[in-house]
């Protein structure tokens, strides 16, 4: 009896202490190791799920959106899961076998997919938009081993401007590398202002937690969500552009390769930045994006280059302006400066001689500024000929923003040129070039360019009478204001504010009176301030150029028109500029018969 009562209570504490032991443990898992949890999230039994935030919208300076967003939703294929009938997934999904396995074959190649896992959702067909998921939605779940994951995706209510706004696709193994928010299966800002201001509208992702079961299907949420974290929407931007004014500049540049853009002279606000031939940024949205880019980038019209902050082309003659500007302030010429329209220094138009410096900017006369710069340049120290005057010339031209680029919120702008000694030195030798080597450059042409954006800011800088503001797109982020400091953003010429009188006389008459270069662009209401351009071109037909600004007095729009192989300024690029001026500030446009004209003008089919 002793002997089975000892037995008892061996039993009896050896079932006590694993009855504490067990205690100990749940204690200890439930109370004092939390942290057990944690861990156990990031094994395999749980799955960490993105939850993608809501880019943020682009609107127009009046409240207007220009890029919204829709919803998308991502096939994902989990091929350890994987267990469907092949012929009927593609035919639902409307591709054939051979498309099904070279994608299969792509999302097993460890080469090409990195980080590749049977046991992980892989994108099989990405971004379907809601249409088409609607279609396809309800027999998905007849396959194993599909999910979805659900998506937003860019929309344009206008399919308008497409260089300034960019476009979304999917990251590349760089972005991985240089920024740890991405992950494989993420798309990103690739292009305009969606590439510049990616860190403000991409938001902040948020994650959820899923127990899963040995098939990877997910049965409950992990710990009742303690884990899950919301995702955080990107800011909105509101942007200067006036989306009416966008529209209808695309509009008259049909059919035509160049550039439009205007801007608020009193703040440097772009109202409007065309690029021509465009394209409907629609066509790079969702699962085409691929194919439709390829033809795009194809085109030999070059559609995706942005021409108006890319584009280097001689000014032609708008820089007649400018280089009035510099012997008025040097003291080398006044109202009355004329000289003789001498055809034997350089080729012109016909007109009356001499002329006056307004008379000169009106009719536009080169030899005019072929003896006008060849003032400039023999204004030098005494002694060093030429090469101190273009020093000093040069001076002057950069204070107007040339030879660099200005800074405006998009990037790859280019910076133009500015020919300086180095460059001719470089050219044709040290001493070995006087003024009649380089006198192109009197009247915009030879090694002298500027980008569209760079033209248009020198209209800014005839309106302000001698001062400008780096070009912005963005006014506000998140709904507050962009703060601009002066010290950044102003910038001043060194042309003394009383010379751009007697030059916005001559800009006037260029419209107003006879002999003007761009007579037939006037309007009754308005009156505008202009200067033709024609811009040489060595493969083929001249560029047409105009620059103006208006109304002069306040002038509240200040802009460039650039028409490649389209001939003189005065006959494409002119009428259009007026046009657009008559858009913005009379918010309708009356002169229906030159607008006809100019969009039926056609360069290219």
């Amino acid at each position: 009896m002793a002997r089975l009562s000892s037995r008892k209570y061996h039993i009896i504490g050896l079932f006590s202490f694993f009855f504490i032991l067990y205690l100990v443990r749940l204690f200890y898992i439930q109370i004092l190791a939390e942290d057990f949890y944690t861990n156990r999230a990031k094994s395999d039994s749980v799955d960490k799920v993105i939850e993608y935030p809501i880019r943020g919208n682009i609107y127009d300076r009046n409240g207007s959106v220009l890029v919204g967003n829709e919803f998308a939703y991502d096939i994902m294929i989990t091929m350890r899961n994987l267990n469907i009938d092949t012929v009927g997934f593609c035919k639902l999904m409307r591709i054939d076998t051979i498309e099904f396995n070279a994608r299969i074959k792509n999302i097993q190649n460890r080469e090409i997919n990195r980080g590749y896992s049977p046991r992980i959702p892989q994108v099989f067909q990405g971004l379907v938009k809601a249409i088409e998921y609607g279609r396809i939605q309800e027999q998905l779940f007849n396959y194993k081993g599909i999910t979805i994951q659900k998506r937003t995706i860019r929309n344009y209510p206008r399919p308008i401007g497409s260089h300034v706004l960019g476009y979304v696709s999917k990251v590349s193994p760089r972005d991985l590398q240089r920024d740890k928010f991405y992950t494989r299966q993420d798309y990103k800002g690739s292009a305009g202002l969606e590439s510049y201001y990616e860190t403000e509208l991409r938001g902040k992702k948020g994650y959820k937690s899923y127990l899963k079961n040995i098939h990877g299907l997910h049965i409950a949420s992990y710990l009742e969500g303690k884990f899950d974290t919301l995702p955080k929407p990107g800011y909105n931007l509101k942007t200067s552009i006036d989306i009416d004014l966008q529209e209808y500049g695309e509009y008259l540049m049909q059919g035509k390769i160049g550039a439009i853009v205007a801007i608020e002279p009193t703040t440097g606000e772009v109202l409007t930045m065309v690029n021509a031939p465009t394209y409907d940024p629609n066509l790079l949205v969702g699962g085409n994006y691929g194919l439709n880019y390829k033809k795009l980038s194809e085109d030999e019209k070059n559609i995706i280059y942005p021409r108006a902050i890319k584009s280097r082309q001689p000014p032609g003659s708008i820089v007649k302006t400018m280089q009035s500007l510099i012997a008025l302030d040097l003291g080398l010429a006044n109202k009355n400066t004329a000289f003789t329209c001498n055809k034997k220094l350089v080729g012109c138009h016909n007109h009356r001689i001499p002329l006056t410096l307004p008379e000169a900017v009106q009719h536009s006369c080169n030899p005019y500024y072929y003896n006008l710069v060849n003032r400039i340049m023999a204004n030098g120290l005494e002694g060093e000929g030429i090469r101190s005057g273009m020093n000093q010339w040069e001076e002057y031209v950069r204070s107007f923003g040339f030879g660099t680029p200005l800074g405006i919120d998009l990037h790859g702008e280019k910076d133009g040129n500015v020919p300086d000694v180095r460059e001719y030195d470089n050219i044709y030798g040290k001493n070995h070039w006087n003024f009649r080597t380089v006198y192109s450059i009197a009247i915009g042409q030879g090694e002298f360019s500027l980008t569209p954006l760079q033209m248009a800011n020198l209209s800014c800088i005839l309106a302000n009478k001698g001062h400008y503001y780096t070009p912005r797109l963005v006014k506000e982020i998140g709904g507050q204001k962009v703060n601009r400091s002066d010290s950044l953003f102003y910038h001043r010429t060194r042309i003394d504010t009383q010379h751009f009188d007697l030059i916005h006389d001559g800009m006037q008459w260029v419209l107003e009176k006879p002999g003007g270069t761009a007579v037939g662009s006037r309007m009754s209401e308005i009156t505008i301030c202009g200067k033709t351009g024609t811009s040489q071109n060595p493969h083929g037909d001249d560029h047409s150029v105009f620059i103006a600004f208006a109304p002069r007095k306040k002038p509240k729009i200040a802009l460039v028109v650039f028409v490649e192989n389209a001939g003189g300024g005065g006959g494409t690029a002119a009428p259009i500029a007026s046009l657009m001026i008559e858009k913005y500030l009379k918010k309708e446009v009356k002169r229906k018969e030159l607008e006809k004209k100019m969009v039926e003008k056609r360069f290219y089919d």
